[in-house]
């Protein structure tokens, strides 16, 4: 750059500190290069991944996407245009499990066959054969629970019943955990702040200098036991990766675990650090636009000379590996970085690692892949793994509101345990909801997606909202040779204006439910993929949040009722059941619906908006076919004054009312009713307890064993039997909070 405008520049800074910015106003306007707003050109190509030739590109085309990324923030900050998004993450509660009774057997041997789908219920997962992490697990014969920082393993020699095997502390916060057989992986969030200086790891989480520069906000751990012997669990491999928790699948004992890196880098500025005479001036004074023209420009020249200085190496999150107490460092890079790719057009800092594990590998090894995308969204099938991610930003869009949102969609095949390898990528319409927006059928994968231009937050008139289903399959770019999916078919304009809330596929038919102001049930047939076909519209108050198939002609699902009679809008604070009839699927007719709630007078008594869990995660809506029950777990709470006579004062204290709602679904004709409920509001609400349980007063999961169903809570585990709803069994957790690393460093 011209020497000249550098040292005027300077020199008006220097000005601008000292009140004088009005004397260089004018020159200053000439002095800035007349390209430093100019975007770098963003260009749409295609969303195919591409390994990179050499390290040399892969780390010019990184910095390039981390150096567009803040200097369009910086931009916007010169608009005063401000991008509010943010999170918060804590290590929550530690967790001791306090549990009365004698140790139970734990060979592995047991003397009755116990078969998942028949005699108990797992993990409500979206397809069968692939089963889904989530902190509570079981075999049949034994129970695994995550609670604050301990893995609890219980036995259960008879169903009705629970005894005590193990706890095992673990390291961080964990998340979930996949099993099979004699081995299970814990997957746990690790914060750096909660790192001991003494630890091994901590000097590798720092960039080095000031203390709280740590080079990521948290790291996923994964944790491997031999679990032969439940009473003394044996840890047999530590692995760390840098970033996310995303999400994990298990098909035979073979693992995919994806996360999300983004690592933080110390001298790189988004925002605009004003002199105190720019909050001086009056809000309307042109000078002020002045003061963020020179301060972003000053500002995006600092970022450069950050980025010259650091290498790729510091760029690229790593794995660690703990043996024996010391920490081993692996870089993720192979030779010429070749298992790292983007796709075509693809401008993002972000990582997306994929970590291959076979839980029955004698040697514990491991394969990694990396993606330069987006944040992803994980589906899978028995042979197939589906990536999708935002094909860009939402920075990318800032100046260009006529393109459209797109998602980009990456296909691996994970036949082979432990090996995952890419088999090409598409781009469809719009964005996609969550998992249950996407599924593959017999070759064909099948999208539903809403198209709009709603999170265009800076934009005042953004494009309307509609929905979509598409379908893809795999073909050869003939100009390439590289594998791709292709358009196979589409439906468009479904639900102008309204997004989806929910979808589910079930073999040649897809079924959505959007909403605006009331909720339109929508079924599809898939039968010919090259051309999908509305086949029916049902209209209902309320909304749904998810679907869950009984059988071909019926559907039960969980949501919100209406906001008043009317029908129009919602009830934030309802939980409604509804069942559909589908046996005519160009006529879909509500069977029946059902309000539940936590306590009989919901609207008396300061009781805050009920919630359930189930209506947002599907892991814990848990129907059980063999009895026709569904399990809905269902919590609020409120402030109740009391007196204490001794000491002549009111206090102030919460009641709890933490239940699951057990329903009777008949799964002929739809109809159901409340069979009875599991109430875990005693473990919360004595005199030893009388605090703020965060959010573990909810009963989050259950599993139905035999004539019984087992109910988790943050207080503890219950056993009630389904014919009488009698309690049969109790397990309490002893709550512990943390101790906090960095207040002792």
């Amino acid at each position: 750059m011209d020497k000249r405008v550098v040292t005027s520049v300077g020199l008006v800074l220097l000005m601008l500190t000292a009140g004088c910015i009005g004397n260089v106003r004018d020159e200053l306007i000439t002095e800035l290069p007349d390209d430093w707003k100019t975007q770098t050109s963003r260009t749409i190509s295609q969303p195919h991944l591409v390994q990179f030739d050499s390290c040399l590109d892969m780390e010019y085309d990184l910095k390039a996407s981390i150096a567009e990324e803040y200097r369009t923030q910086l931009l916007q900050a010169v608009e005063e245009q401000y991008y509010y998004g943010w999170g918060m993450f804590d290590d929550g509660m530690v967790a001791e499990a306090a549990m009365d009774g004698d140790s139970a057997s734990t060979g592995s041997a047991q003397p009755q066959t116990r078969t998942q789908g028949e005699d108990f219920s797992g993990t409500n997962n979206q397809e069968q054969g692939v089963d889904e992490a989530d902190f509570i697990k079981t075999d049949g014969y034994f129970i695994y629970a995550l609670q604050g920082s301990t893995l609890s393993i219980m036995s259960v020699p008879e169903y009705g019943g629970i005894e005590f095997a193990s706890n095992s502390s673990i390291e961080g916060s964990p998340i979930s955990m996949m099993l099979r057989g004699d081995r299970l992986i814990v997957l746990s969030r690790y914060s750096p702040w909660n790192v001991d200086a003494e630890d091994a790891l901590y000097e590798y989480l720092r960039w080095g200098g000031d203390y709280s520069e740590w080079r990521v906000d948290s790291l996923t751990k994964y944790t491997t036991y031999n679990i032969s012997d439940r009473s003394s669990p044996e840890v047999i491999q530590e692995l760390y990766l840098e970033g996310y928790n995303v999400d994990a699948r298990e098909i035979d004992g073979s693992i995919r675990a994806i996360t999300h890196s983004w690592l933080n880098i110390p001298g790189l500025s988004s925002w605009l650090n004003m002199p105190s005479e720019y909050y001086d001036l009056n809000w309307e004074d042109p000078q002020r636009r002045t003061y963020r023209e020179i301060i972003a420009y000053e500002t995006i020249q600092a970022n450069e000379k950050v980025l010259e200085s650091i290498t790729l190496e510091e760029l690229v999150p790593k794995i660690y590996q703990r043996i024996d107490g010391q920490i081993t460092e692996h870089d993720m890079r192979s030779e010429g970085c070749g298992n790292f790719a983007k796709p075509m057009d693809g401008f993002s800092r972000g990582f997306t690692n994929i970590l291959s594990l076979d839980l029955f590998s004698s040697t514990f090894d491991y394969e990694s892949d990396h993606l330069l995308s987006n944040h992803p969204l994980v589906y899978a099938s028995t042979d197939a793994l589906v990536l999708t991610e935002n094909a860009w930003d939402w920075w990318w869009f800032w100046g260009q509101d006529e393109v459209d949102d797109m998602t980009n969609i990456h296909t691996f095949d994970i036949s082979v345990p432990g090996v995952t390898t890419y088999t090409g990528s598409g781009r469809i319409d719009g964005q996609i909801l969550n998992q249950f927006s996407l599924s593959e059928h017999e070759g064909v994968l099948r999208i539903a997606t809403t198209i709009g231009q709603w999170d265009r937050w800076w934009m005042e008139d953004p494009e309307p909202m509609s929905s979509s289903v598409i379908t893809l399959v795999r073909g050869v770019d003939p100009q390439t040779d590289q594998q791709i999916l292709l358009e196979y078919g589409r439906i468009d304009g479904i639900a102008e204006g309204e997004r989806i809330w929910s979808a589910r596929f079930v073999e040649d038919r897809a079924y959505l439910v959007t909403f605006e102001q009331i909720d339109p049930l929508w079924t599809i047939d898939l039968s010919d993929p090259s051309t999908p076909t509305i086949l029916g519209e049902l209209e209902v108050p309320g909304v749904s949040t998810y679907i869950h198939p009984l059988h071909d002609d019926m559907l039960l699902t969980i949501g919100m009722g209406p906001a008043g009679e009317d029908g129009l809008g919602l009830d934030w604070s309802s939980t409604r059941l509804s069942t559909f009839n589908i046996s005519d699927l160009t006529q879909p007719a509500v069977a029946d619906t059902l309000m539940l709630s936590p306590v009989d007078d919901p609207d008396n008594g300061r009781w805050t908006w009920s919630y359930s869990e189930a209506m947002y995660e599907h892991k814990a809506f848990q129907y059980w076919g063999p009895k026709e029950m569904l399990a809905v777990p269902l919590s609020t709470y409120r402030y109740v004054e009391t007196y204490n006579e001794d000491g002549g004062y009111s206090q102030w204290n919460y009641e709890y009312v933490s239940k699951a709602i057990i329903v009777n679904v008949d799964e002929a004709t739809g109809s159901m009713s409340v069979h009875g409920e599991v109430n875990h509001s005693s473990l919360l609400n004595h005199e030893d307890v009388n605090h703020w349980w965060g959010g573990d007063e909810n009963i989050r999961r259950t599993i139905f064993m035999g004539d019984f169903i087992y109910a988790f809570s943050g207080a503890g585990i219950t056993v009630h039997n389904l014919t009488s709803m009698e309690l049969t069994d109790v397990v309490t957790f002893d709550i512990e909070y943390p101790t906090y690393a960095y207040y002792d460093n």
